[in-house]
């Protein structure tokens, strides 16, 4: 058998038959397709719709931020008025548990609730004087009010610190006199320290 006989051909017929493809059918194909994009673009109604767009989108952003600004500002009023509200009936269950129990405490505490700046300075003075008294009741030594404190505080006593920051402010009060502003939220919660301290030393 002649061996050139079975060979099969090398040279397969092509995929497609190139006289057939339209070249300028298909490029018109893509300009169809391209130009209405560049045309969108190159459009100047397409920009001035889109500054008009643009500039109506950053009112809606101004505008939801200057109410986000508004509301934030809303909620921070309400939660201090609910913080002045939780404060104010605290001290009064305070002043009407201590009514019965300390007179002196309770006196502290009608001069913190009255409506006079004045009357705030002298509840923290007398609120430092019973301190000191409560300090050498315990038997704590000392010439001064901070060196009772000191030592009290070498003692073991938690709240010493509230009562050290309490005594500070009764300092700049004594110092400054009428010159020392405070307002009523910070004098009660002044207070508030010295009553830590007269809580643990169980004088109310």
């Amino acid at each position: 058998m002649d061996q050139g006989q079975g060979l099969k051909p090398l040279v397969q017929k092509p995929l497609f038959d190139p006289t057939y493809l339209n070249i300028e059918y298909v490029f018109n194909k893509i300009l169809g397709i391209i130009n209405p994009i560049i045309n969108f673009f190159t459009n100047g109604n397409t920009w001035h719709n889109l500054g008009i767009l643009s500039m109506f989108l950053s009112i809606v952003c101004i505008a939801i931020i200057i109410f986000s600004l508004v509301r934030m500002r809303e909620i921070q009023i309400h939660e201090k008025h609910e913080l002045d509200h939780e404060i104010t009936e605290a001290l009064a269950r305070d002043s009407e548990s201590a009514r019965s129990q300390n007179p002196r405490w309770h006196y502290i505490l009608t001069l913190v609730e009255s409506p006079n700046e004045s009357d705030w300075r002298v509840a923290i003075i007398e609120a430092d004087s019973m301190l000191e008294e409560l300090l050498r009741d315990r038997g704590f030594q000392g010439d001064t009010v901070s060196e009772l404190l000191e030592e009290a505080k070498s003692g073991g006593f938690a709240t010493i610190q509230s009562a050290w920051d309490a005594h500070l402010v009764r300092n700049q009060i004594a110092h400054q006199a009428s010159g020392f502003s405070i307002t009523q939220i910070e004098a009660r919660r002044v207070i508030k320290m010295f009553q830590n301290t007269f809580e643990e030393l169980r004088a109310i």
